[in-house]
């Protein structure tokens, strides 16, 4: 937590932005972010969604900097969230699997880890895991505009978008809107796991 606020407060610091401004911005106390920059106060993920949109990055670019430093080929942690529009990648890339960028749910049983090599392309592409009984709480979470598409590896879970909600299970997939409201329960003893593609990137 520490570290989360630390690299929000450093992202505001270099867009020039006072709390209040991006307080305001992403709809939140002035006491409360300040707290979440101290590591007082632990955000939730709508909550980061918001943070995130306001000064223009991934939430990837929140993570410890030593980490995705490791990975060749990440674009610089000041680079704010540029979706690619241009050519089609032209070369072959692995993603090891110890080597993953990895978003944990903030305080929650759940992770997301990047398996395109980077945000500088047309798509992204990411493994996610949330444990049973887990459930994204009372606030929609919102992306940029855009299209996902979720494909369920293990597990059951009922997923909202907008006013509709489906059943899912493992074998299933689910093509929607990125910037819909979402939320979702994990129904059952076995986690919820798939694959999610986003294009433009944009989580």
């Amino acid at each position: 937590m520490d570290n989360l606020g630390t690299k929000i407060r450093e992202f505001r610091r270099s867009r020039s932005m006072t709390l209040k401004q991006l307080a305001e911005a992403a709809k939140l106390s002035v006491s409360f972010l300040s707290e979440i920059e101290r590591g007082l106060a632990q955000p939730s993920m709508a909550s980061l969604k918001r943070i995130r949109k306001v000064l223009g990055i991934s939430l990837l670019n929140l993570q410890d900097a030593e980490n995705l430093a490791e990975l060749p080929g990440s674009p610089p942690l000041e680079t704010p969230l540029q979706p690619s529009r241009g050519p089609y990648i032209t070369d072959a890339r692995v993603v090891k699997a110890g080597q993953r960028k990895k978003l944990a749910y903030p305080g929650r049983p759940g992770f997301y880890e990047l398996l395109t090599p980077d945000l500088n392309r047309n798509l992204e592409v990411l493994y996610f895991k949330m444990e049973s009984d887990f459930d994204t709480g009372p606030e929609v979470l919102l992306d940029p505009p855009g299209e996902k598409c979720m494909v369920l590896l293990n597990g059951e879970v009922e997923f909202r978008v907008g006013d509709e909600a489906f059943d899912l299970c493992a074998g299933d997939s689910l093509s929607y809107p990125a910037d819909a409201p979402v939320s979702w329960t994990v129904r059952g003893d076995a986690p919820f796991e798939g694959i999610l593609i986003v294009t433009p990137p944009g989580f």
